[in-house]
C-alpha cells in the first residue's frame, strides 16, 4: 500500500464539514489531512480535531508547509486564483479548487500560465461531472446515435442547512442567509444578482451541458425567480437549452440534467449534494427500452480518487486545466448575456 498523500484544506466551512472531509476520512489509504485552514480560530481548530490535524488561521500555514503534497481551495470565491498561484509557487503538488475556478477569465489565464510553468495538476471540484453514473450514462449515450437537440438542467434546493446539518455537527453554523430584497429594486441591482446567482448555481452543470452544447450561442431569454434563481433559455442551431433553478424553498431536493433528441433520452438524477448515498441515477431511454447506471461512489469520492491517480501513477487529468478555463469563460458569458437580456421586474 502507498503512503498517502498529506493534504491541507484553505477554508473550512460547511462544504469542508459536510463533504470533503467525510469523504476523505472514507479513503485513508489515499490521503490524510494535515491542517486545516480558517480565519476564525475556532472553527479551524474544531474541524482540525475532528480529523488529527493541525488548525491554522493563515493560508500561508499550509501553502508554505513543506509536509503538504497537496491542497483543497474551499476558501470564499475571491480568494481561489491567489490561492492557486501561491501553491503552485510553493512547488504544490496539486489542488482541488472548488468552483468557481476564478472570477474572471483574465485572472483564470494568469493562473493558468503560472501553473503550466509548475506542473501543478489543478482539478476543479465540478462533482457532478465526476459523478460515475453520469459518466456511465454520457458513454452510452455518445456510443450511439445522433446528437441532443434538448437539453435541460434543473437545480431545486431548500436550504443548504438542512443538509448540513444531516451530515455533520457544523462547527459554528452560519447565521441564517438575511431577508429577500424586495422584488422592486433598480435594474442594475436585478441583472447583478441574476448574474451572480447564474454564476453560483449553473456553474455546477456547465461542464455537462457543454458535452452537449458546447458553444453559448444566443441567450433567448432569462429571468430571474427571488429569493435566489433564474431560468434561461438558450439556442444554437437546432438545438434548445434551458436552465432552471430556484433555491431555497420548502421542496424536495432535486438536481436534474437531461439531454435528449426525437429517438433517445438521457436523465439523471443526482442525489444531494451534502449526503454521501452514491452516484446520481442515470437512465437512457429509447425504442427498445432503459437502461440505468449508478455506481457506489459519489461525484465527490470519485474525484478525490482521480486526483490521486493523477498525481501518484501519472494517469492523464480527466479536465486539462485549459478546458476548465473555457468552462469558465462559458459560465461568464452566459451570465453576462442573460443578465443583458432579463425581464426586468418593475
Amino acid at each position: 500500500m502507498s503512503t498517502p498523500l498529506t493534504i491541507g484544506i484553505l477554508g473550512a466551512g460547511p462544504v469542508t464539514q459536510a463533504i470533503h472531509l467525510p469523504t476523505l476520512a472514507q479513503m485513508p489509504e489515499l490521503w490524510r489531512v494535515g491542517k486545516v485552514m480558517d480565519v476564525n480560530p475556532q472553527v479551524a481548530d474544531i474541524v482540525a480535531a475532528r480529523c488529527g490535524a493541525e488548525g491554522v488561521t493563515d493560508a500561508a500555514a499550509v501553502i508554505e508547509d513543506p509536509s503538504i503534497d497537496a491542497v483543497a481551495i474551499c476558501s470564499p470565491h475571491v480568494f481561489h486564483a491567489e490561492q492557486l498561484i501561491a501553491a503552485a509557487r510553493a512547488g504544490k503538488r496539486a489542488a482541488l479548487v472548488e468552483k468557481p475556478l476564478a472570477v474572471s477569465r483574465a485572472q483564470a489565464e494568469e493562473v493558468g500560465r503560472i501553473v503550466a510553468e509548475s506542473g501543478m495538476t489543478v482539478l476543479v471540484g465540478t462533482m457532478h461531472w465526476y459523478d460515475p453514473g453520469f459518466r456511465a450514462g454520457l458513454a452510452a449515450w455518445e456510443a450511439e446515435g445522433a446528437p441532443a437537440t434538448r437539453i435541460r438542467s434543473a437545480i431545486f434546493v431548500p436550504p443548504n442547512a438542512q443538509f448540513v446539518n444531516a451530515a455533520t455537527e457544523e462547527a459554528f453554523p452560519s447565521p441564517p442567509p438575511p431577508a429577500a430584497p424586495p422584488a422592486e429594486q433598480p435594474p442594475e441591482f436585478q441583472r447583478e444578482r441574476l448574474r451572480q446567482t447564474i454564476l453560483g448555481l449553473a456553474i455546477h452543470h456547465v461542464p455537462l451541458l457543454r458535452r452537449f452544447y458546447p458553444e453559448l450561442g444566443e441567450v433567448v431569454e432569462a429571468r430571474r425567480h427571488p429569493p435566489f434563481g433564474y431560468s434561461v433559455l438558450m439556442r444554437r442551431g437546432d438545438q434548445i437549452a434551458e436552465l432552471l433553478a430556484v433555491m431555497p424553498g420548502q421542496w424536495p431536493p432535486s438536481w436534474s440534467f437531461e439531454a435528449a433528441n426525437a429517438e433517445r433520452r438521457l436523465n439523471v438524477d443526482f442525489g444531494p449534494s451534502y449526503i454521501s448515498a452514491g452516484s446520481g441515477r442515470a437512465t437512457l431511454s429509447d425504442a427498445r427500452g432503459s437502461r440505468g447506471f449508478s455506481h457506489a461512489d459519489n461525484g465527490y469520492a470519485a474525484q478525490w480518487r482521480h486526483l490521486h491517480d493523477v498525481v501518484t501513477r501519472g494517469v492523464p487529468l480527466d479536465t486539462p486545466f485549459d478546458v476548465a478555463v473555457e468552462d469558465l469563460a462559458f459560465a461568464l458569458d452566459l451570465a453576462d448575456a442573460a443578465a443583458r437580456v432579463m425581464e426586468i421586474v418593475e
